[in-house]
């Protein structure tokens, strides 16, 4: 007989599961189709919908994060990526995100500890990325971790050995000329 109860308890609990999973797939098609069809309003509700079912969804807090961000709620984005950090610490993308969003708010040394902490997980796992990427992805790479040296000088070894391949000299030169100092008051910019 307790065979049998410890049976149906596993069974609703599965039950349970299989139906949450599939609210989170709808809500996530919901998502992506407000997101196609630039309804960004409805998108941040569905994702905050996903996180109330399942407050560890990282997909869904990264698309929150991103859709704040696209409409000025900087100071939600900064706390999305703050979260997307206790939930994966060793992505190193939610570093630099964080870094930079608190660049946003004059917060400098918080966000060179915050690039450094960037580019300290992004050297754990860089000989993987060389492994799956390209010159110009670790390039991009480099760049967003706040080493534009390295990045720069991986383009520049790259074009002379491949002097005709035009494309990495266009982004090295759109490298060359972005400044992040720029970046960050154009935003500022935006906030007020």
């Amino acid at each position: 007989m307790r065979q049998i109860v410890y049976l149906i308890l596993i069974f609703v609990l599965f039950s349970c599961n299989l139906s949450k999973e599939k609210e989170i797939a709808t809500l996530f098609d919901k998502v992506t189709a407000n997101r196609i069809s630039g309804n960004k309003s409805d998108a941040i509700k569905d994702c905050e919908k996903i996180i109330s079912i399942d407050n560890s969804n990282i997909d869904a807090y990264k698309v929150l994060s991103e859709l704040t961000f696209q409409t000025g709620n900087f100071e939600e984005s900064l706390r999305l990526n703050k979260k997307l950090i206790e939930l994966d610490p060793e992505s190193y993308k939610y570093y630099s995100n964080t870094a930079f969003l608190l660049m946003l708010f004059d917060k400098k040394e918080e966000s060179e500890v915050y690039y450094e902490k960037a580019r300290k997980v992004f050297s754990k796992k860089e000989q993987e990325y060389w492994s799956k990427t390209d010159t110009l992805s670790m390039a991009t790479m480099l760049m967003t971790i706040g080493d534009s040296v390295r990045s720069k000088t991986l383009l520049k070894s790259y074009i002379e050995r491949r002097p005709n391949d035009s494309i990495y000299r266009k982004v090295l030169q759109e490298f060359n000329n972005y400044n992040h100092w720029e970046m960050v008051n154009q935003l500022r910019n935006y906030m007020k």
